[in-house]
């Protein structure tokens, strides 16, 4: 079934995560504290990566894990609307299952304009650290399923005989059908497809190709990225593949 929750519920849940009370464990604010926490985790373990200059100070304060996430924050509210007048989600998995994948799909974004800080260096040279937005998203969802159980996957059938680049992405049979569906013809755009499955809930939330995204997934098909992959010959607003969501049965 098509998902019709509001984008503005989605902000919703994550505006009041701060809310989340103990042993409160199938709200969405206790998700989105989790998803919150798990992004930060990330980016605090790669800041020698991503932002440490060869003395070990900081490189630039907008890589510094809450500057970055602050950012993904608002990217967020663009995506899902700043409405927050109503006070409570509960435990409405497919709401949470969308403002989840919304959420991941922000981060992703967020990185993907980082890059050009991330690749730069203090003197101005550029070292490539293959800190990008596939990357970020599979360290959180690792650590987001780690703290939750919920399992978040990003998957891709690839595109002109290219398939998923790592095994990790690659689709299982649920997720295949999701994608087939948001890939057809007349499937409104932004629009996930999701459904109460054996158990749990499933959700498929597509993921477009963006500007950003060309250097490295666009033409001309099959010359090398700057990361040694084929490009696929995407263009700006193709459907990559998507952020899937995997809640067990409350």
């Amino acid at each position: 079934m098509r998902l019709k929750m509001t984008l503005a519920l989605c902000a919703l849940v994550l505006t009041f995560a701060t809310f989340a009370h103990a042993g409160d464990t199938n709200t969405g604010s206790y998700y989105f504290g989790e998803m919150k926490s798990a992004m930060k985790t990330v980016l605090t373990e790669n800041q020698a990566l991503i932002n440490q200059k060869s003395d070990g100070s900081t490189k630039d304060e907008w890589l510094a894990p809450d500057a970055v996430y602050e950012r993904a924050y608002e990217t967020f509210t663009e995506i899902a609307g700043d409405d927050f007048s109503v006070r409570k989600l509960g435990t409405d998995q497919a709401a949470i299952a969308q403002g989840l994948a919304t959420l991941l799909q922000a981060g992703r974004i967020t990185i993907a304009k980082s890059q050009k800080q991330i690749n730069t260096e203090a003197d101005g040279s550029v070292k490539l650290k293959k800190f990008i937005p596939a990357v970020f998203g599979r360290l959180v969802a690792a650590e987001f399923e780690t703290r939750t159980g919920v399992m978040i996957k990003q998957t891709t059938t690839g595109q002109n005989g290219y398939g998923a680049r790592n095994e990790y992405n690659q689709p299982d049979a649920w997720e295949q059908a999701a994608l087939n569906k948001v890939m057809g013809e007349g499937w409104e755009r932004n629009q996930g497809y999701g459904e109460a499955v054996g158990d749990g809930y499933r959700l498929l939330k597509p993921i477009y190709i963006k500007k950003a995204c060309l250097t490295c997934h666009g033409v001309p098909m099959g010359e090398n990225g700057p990361y040694g992959h084929p490009k696929e010959g995407y263009n700006v607003g193709d459907v990559r593949g998507g952020i899937s969501v995997h809640m067990p049965k409350s």
